[in-house]
C-alpha cells in the first residue's frame, strides 16, 4: 500500500513537471514567433502591414489615452497611434510596440521587458 502511494506522488509530480515545462515552452514559442515577426517590420511600413506580421494589437493607444503599462511616456508626434502586442504569458513583463504617424506608417517600434 506505501509503495502505491509513492507511485501516485511521482506520477503527480511527474504531471506537474510537465506543465511548468510546456507552459515555459510555449512562452518561448510566443516570443521567438513574435520577435520574428517584429523584426520583418521597418520604419515606414503601413499599419496593415504591421497587424499582418504581428496580428491584432492586445492594446491600441494615442497621446490622448496612453497605455503605460510598459512605457512611461505618452505616445508624441509624430507618433498619432501606438500598437502594443504582449507576449500575455510572460504575466505583464514583455511586449512590443510601433508607432504610427498620421499617414498610417510606421515611426518607431521598441521590445519592452521589464526586469
Amino acid at each position: 500500500m506505501k509503495d502505491r502511494f509513492a507511485h501516485v506522488g511521482w506520477i503527480a509530480a511527474g504531471a506537474i513537471a510537465l506543465i511548468i515545462l510546456s507552459y515555459v515552452v510555449t512562452c518561448l514559442y510566443v516570443r521567438t514567433k513574435r520577435q520574428s515577426s517584429y523584426d520583418s517590420v521597418k520604419i515606414g511600413d503601413t499599419a496593415e502591414f504591421v497587424i499582418a506580421q504581428l496580428g491584432t494589437p492586445s492594446v491600441r493607444d494615442t497621446p490622448e489615452k496612453p497605455f503605460l503599462r510598459y512605457a512611461s511616456t505618452k505616445c508624441q508626434p509624430p507618433c498619432v497611434e501606438r500598437l502594443w502586442f504582449e507576449n500575455r504569458l510572460a504575466l505583464d513583463i514583455e511586449a512590443w510596440s510601433v508607432s504610427l504617424g498620421k499617414d498610417g506608417r510606421v515611426v518607431e517600434k521598441y521590445h519592452w521587458v521589464s526586469p
